[in-house]
């Protein structure tokens, strides 16, 4: 399988979409924007830096003297320039800055930045920077336009913020925290807490605290002041948590692990094809019905006809509904259940209200997303080429027409860390 597509031809339609989401000649929003990001270990405050970063600012990164621990963090210890895979990636662009901040002219270093910038990402433990007397209210009183966006385990403040201020932040913690865990595996079994396979404590806060930090952005152009944001990692999570306590609270008891289940009514989830695997959502009784109809059993109707008859608050008679539609979807290719699937949302209208589509797409596997054309017509994934080696890499989401987001990487990637 080669590393990546080519894509060598595209729509007329394509092309103009193209060249409306270029890069070329375009500013970014944030062009002007100085920000000074101090995250040792935590590359939730990284992740927040990289955003900002791919929307035009300048972002200054401080680190210790031998520079940042997490710089060492990699799957099976592959490296890019000897640089782990997570640093490498939330760090393209920055510049880096070596203070030592228990010597007292290195703080003062530090302090000039502070002064001189528009955002600070305070990634590092709870009250440490305060205890150095380069906290919010120290820099704020002589910067009040600064605005201060915080990343902590329990926030700022609250005796359990006080109680955990010691423990390092980390993803891991962050879901144990929340609970997120207690959600993630297959009902049927006995439960035992799962992480979420990707750093979704770490995501959610840095997506929350640079939608802060464009809020205050445009705030301050009004008030000309800036402001505390503190963003907690289990706050940040618990946004994923709405459905399931809702939800819990109506079936009057404890919301099961998901597994196979959605939040409310079955089917939602993703079945073994003949030829691998595809999600099959049906939100409406009649898209259930056009399952049936795909699958061929009607004689299932009966029993699961109305919504009410397949919420998720009965995991043993869901199961059963489950075996049976396993066993079906198992009989035929991807291609064919897409291709019915399609049939019926484009069928007559009449016939719709009776029967509706459901929604049926494969389920890729990320060496399948790379080879899509789809993703580099969009520029969704960027390929370059590091110590000889070619890699691809998630470009910026911002798909904007006027100021769009962007990625840019050097050839000689270690003047990115100088």
């Amino acid at each position: 399988m080669t590393l990546y597509l080519k894509v060598k031809k595209m729509s007329k339609r394509d092309e103009l979409l193209a060249k409306l989401f270029s890069l070329e000649g375009k500013p970014s929003v944030l062009e002007g924007i100085k920000v000074v990001e101090i995250s040792k270990s935590n590359l939730s405050g990284s992740m927040v830096g990289a955003l900002l970063k791919e929307l035009g600012a300048e972002v200054l990164k401080i680190e210790p003297p031998n520079g940042d621990p997490a710089k060492n963090i990699s799957p099976y210890g592959v490296n890019i320039g000897g640089i782990g895979i997570p640093y490498f990636i939330e760090n393209i662009g920055k510049k880096i800055i070596y203070l030592d901040l228990e010597l007292e002219e290195e703080r003062e270093k530090l302090k000039k930045l502070l002064l001189s910038c528009d955002v600070v990402v305070d990634a590092v433990k709870p009250g440490y920077l305060d205890s150095i007397k380069l906290g919010y209210q120290y820099i704020s009183n002589e910067n009040p336009r600064i605005i201060y966006v915080a990343i902590s385990p329990y926030g700022h403040f609250t005796r359990k913020a006080e109680e955990f201020f010691n423990v390092p932040d980390s993803d891991l913690t962050a879901q144990a925290y929340n609970g997120y865990p207690s959600i993630i595996g297959d009902p049927r079994i006995k439960p035992i807490p799962l992480r979420a396979g990707i750093w979704a404590a770490w995501m959610m806060a840095a997506i929350n605290a640079v939608i802060g930090v464009l809020l205050a952005l445009y705030e301050r152009l009004r008030s000309g002041k800036g402001q505390f944001i503190d963003v907690a990692t289990h706050d940040a999570l618990a946004i994923t948590h709405k459905f399931p306590v809702l939800v819990g609270f109506l079936f009057g008891k404890s919301r099961p692990a998901y597994g196979f289940l959605d939040y409310i009514v079955y089917p939602f989830s993703i079945f073994k094809a003949k030829n691998g695997y595809v999600s099959i959502a049906t939100p409406f009784d009649t898209d259930f019905r056009g399952l049936l109809k795909i699958i061929k059993r009607w004689d299932l109707e009966p029993d699961w006809k109305y919504g009410i008859d397949r919420l998720s608050d009965d995991i043993d008679r869901l199961a059963e509904l489950h075996k049976e539609i396993c066993k079906e979807i198992a009989k035929y290719s991807i291609e064919e259940l897409t291709r019915r699937s399609e049939s019926l949302r484009k069928g007559p209208a009449r016939l719709r209200r009776l029967i509706g589509g459901p929604i049926i797409v494969k389920a890729y596997t990320l060496k399948e997303v790379i080879n899509e054309k789809h993703w580099y017509i969009r520029n969704s994934l960027l390929k370059t080429s590091i110590d000889n080696k070619d890699i691809i890499i998630p470009n910026s989401p911002f798909k904007m027409s006027e100021t769009p987001g962007r990625i840019t990487i050097q050839k000689n990637n270690q003047r990115f860390y100088s």
